[in-house]
């Protein structure tokens, strides 16, 4: 039992990845559809690369998308709308133009024989246009047909749509009609008067529409079990294409039995498991930290879950494209809390459980891939808001790329190029601008700490930073220069490059307790150390991680901020002052209170950071600068450093020690290069 008890505890990041591992392929499963997938690939204008396909049963073949479109739009030109006449409007728009004449000519409104009003008046032609124009009709809304079915009662008639009037012409009409010596006098008088007898039926119209589009066949041939549908090396054109397109459809759409959806579904666990097994062998040979630290683990199986849930939903809509999905966002977000080699790894994986589920699987994930790279190197190191739009305008191009490429060799020319993908598109990179807030709740959700928010951080100009430039100027140039060298180094070995200058930056702020007490920030008065006790000194120079620590924790500081502020000294001892008191008191010499407290970090990020301190610090006091020199103190610190042990427990190796040896002693020499003595020059004042 004690065995048993000491395994699982040894082996319980082992066991919580399995778990964690486990129930994300069971949420995947239960998202996947359950229906049957075609097995086979093809692509039109491409050879047929499988064996001679034969029909398995019967089926109907489908008209193409074009072929449906084009006998769509023929029945919709042939379409004849119904309109209904109201003869009641004529008989009351001749009684209303009767008494306005009548009023303007002095006389009382007839009641009867209008048309003898008005030939009395010589308005007999007037009179007989608008009778006219009234059993032609006036319409109220035109629309874009060539005929017309009015309807008057049970009287249907056809016309064409140029034998009827719209307000604006029978009103030119009509006018044109009085005398041209009194247009002028009686324009006024009967202007606006004219209302359309002739109404759009909308509910008759669109039930005729309905019918008729009901009657187009959506299938134009038939296919015999048995047939010969291609053979092996056949090139696949357009007729083919219908035909290999209605088998798929078919063959999916058959009902599953309970014995196959078991098959399918433990097809798909397979699928799913070894792309999870690939991921967990690649996190494991690379990033074995990321799969120790519960938070980061659960973190990008989360994610993957979630990205491949968004995709698997907008399937089962057929409103949505599956490319809506901003998926470029995943690498975008997972390389901002861990990074970019990780990010690429949880993508590719993700892009190919989902092209499992998607319809043109290499189309998908070619695209996805190819246009995630782009993002990921668009983005770079930076955070600014303007480098997001960037990345989006760049994905956008991408993706139009690409997908101009897959439709000029699917068709040999722009036939199957779709604007309505290509809007698609646009959402999905719209999207991509919301990347920064999914950041800021997953930080929250998970209590990690992002790129971004390092980046915030490592501005000098505000809280912690700026008061030690104010109170500790010395400490505060040191802590730039060592910021340099840590993100020169990590960028070097494909560290945390933020983590690591953020934390360079914050290291000593526990030297704002009492900064006149070290040297960089001493002027050339006398040494405060010199009246104090070595012991004394050494505790003042120790507490100064302990006070760091507890000041990030104060203001607040991601907690793998604060841990580096206090290890950033590791288990080294203040040598200067346990030498002083074996000098001054070889009797009474307790090298624990000459030793920084223990720390358990093992993040590369630190051990970088403890390099570029220690050789900042020693550089400076170099009398006599050159290549040479600075290479042989580096060496020689870095050498001491790994013979003390003091980078054993860290996960660094030598190979990554020897690149961050290079990189500090190349800027170390750029920074203290031999500069040109200038002659002393005079200055003459005329007066």
């Amino acid at each position: 039992m004690a065995l048993n008890k000491s395994f699982l505890r040894k082996n319980k990041e082992s066991f919580f990845s399995i778990a964690l591992f486990s129930f994300a392929i069971s949420l995947i499963l239960i998202f996947s559809p359950k229906d049957r997938k075609f097995e086979f690939e093809y692509q039109q204008n491409k050879v047929w690369q499988h064996e001679d396909l034969f029909a398995p049963f019967n089926f109907s073949i489908d008209k193409s998308a074009d072929e449906l479109k084009r006998e769509r739009d023929s029945v919709l030109r042939e379409f004849s709308p119904r309109y209904d006449m109201n003869a009641a409007v004529y008989a009351k728009v001749l009684d209303t133009i009767t008494c306005a004449l009548s009023a303007h000519f002095g006389e009382e409104c007839p009641k009867k024989n209008q048309g003898e009003f008005f030939r009395n008046h010589n308005l007999g032609y007037f009179y007989q246009t608008l009778q006219r124009l009234y059993e032609e009709g006036i319409y109220d809304v035109k629309r874009p047909y060539k005929t017309l079915v009015i309807e008057q009662g049970a009287q249907r008639s056809r016309v064409l749509f140029t034998s009827v009037h719209s307000l604006t012409e029978a009103w030119e009409i009509l006018l044109n009609s009085l005398p041209k010596k009194r247009q002028a006098e009686l324009k006024p008088v009967v202007s606006h008067l004219l209302q359309a007898n002739l109404f759009y039926n909308e509910t008759h119209s669109a039930e005729l529409k309905e019918r008729l589009l009901a009657g187009i066949s959506e299938k134009y041939g038939f296919v015999s079990e048995g047939s010969r549908i291609i053979s092996r090396g056949d090139v696949v054109n357009e007729e083919t294409m219908n035909i290999l397109n209605s088998l798929r459809k078919e063959y999916e759409a058959q009902k599953v039995t309970s014995g196959n959806k078991f098959f399918i579904l433990l097809g798909q666990l397979i699928l799913i498991f070894v792309a999870f097994v690939v991921l967990f062998l690649l996190l494991s040979f690379t990033h074995v930290r990321v799969l120790r630290n519960r938070k980061y683990s659960f973190f990008i199986v989360t994610i993957v879950v979630l990205f491949i849930a968004m995709a698997a939903v907008t399937m089962k809509f057929e409103l949505i494209s599956m490319y809506a999905v901003p998926y470029i966002a995943l690498p975008i977000i997972i390389k901002n809390f861990v990074n970019r080699r990780v990010a690429v790894f949880s993508y590719i994986i993700a892009i190919l459980i989902i092209g499992f589920l998607a319809p043109n699987s290499y189309d998908f994930v070619f695209m996805q891939i190819c246009v995630g790279s782009v993002a990921l190197f668009a983005i770079g190191n930076h955070y600014e808001r303007s480098t997001l739009l960037i990345t989006a305008f760049v994905s956008m191009i991408s993706y139009v790329v690409i997908y101009l490429g897959f439709s000029l060799m699917k068709e040999g020319s722009l036939a199957a190029f779709n604007f309505i993908d290509i809007l698609w598109f646009a959402v999905s990179c719209t999207l991509l601008l919301t990347t920064y807030l999914f950041i800021f709740v997953f930080e929250r959700v998970f209590g990690l700490t992002s790129d971004l928010t390092y980046f915030e951080l490592a501005d000098t100009n505000k809280g912690i930073l700026r008061e030690l430039n104010e109170k500790a100027p010395g400490t505060f140039q040191h802590s730039l220069q060592v910021a340099n060298l840590t993100e020169a180094a990590l960028q070097k070995i494909q560290g945390n490059v933020m983590l690591g200058r953020t934390a360079a930056l914050y290291h000593d702020i526990g030297k704002l307790k009492k900064p006149q007490y070290f040297i960089e920030n001493q002027s050339f008065g006398e040494n405060p150390h010199d009246k104090l006790e070595p012991e004394e000194s050494a505790q003042i120079l120790i507490n100064h991680v302990i006070y760091g620590h507890e000041l990030a924790l104060k203001h607040n500081l991601p907690l793998q901020l604060s841990n580096m502020i206090y290890s950033h000294h590791g288990n080294s001892k203040a040598a200067y002052f346990l030498a002083k008191q074996k000098t001054l008191h070889p009797n009474q010499v307790d090298e624990s209170k000459f030793t920084y407290p223990k720390f358990y970090m093992k993040d590369k990020e630190l051990a970088v950071l403890m390099i570029a301190d220690v050789v900042e610090a020693t550089t400076r006091t170099i009398q006599t600068f050159s290549h040479e020199k600075i290479d042989e103190v580096v060496s020689r610190l870095i050498d001491e450093m790994i013979e003390n042990k003091r980078l054993k427990n860290f996960d660094i190796t030598l190979r990554e020690i020897e690149k961050v040896r290079a990189v500090l002693i190349e800027k170390l020499v750029n920074i203290y290069h031999s500069r040109i003595a200038y002659p002393p020059q005079t200055t003459t004042i005329n007066e």
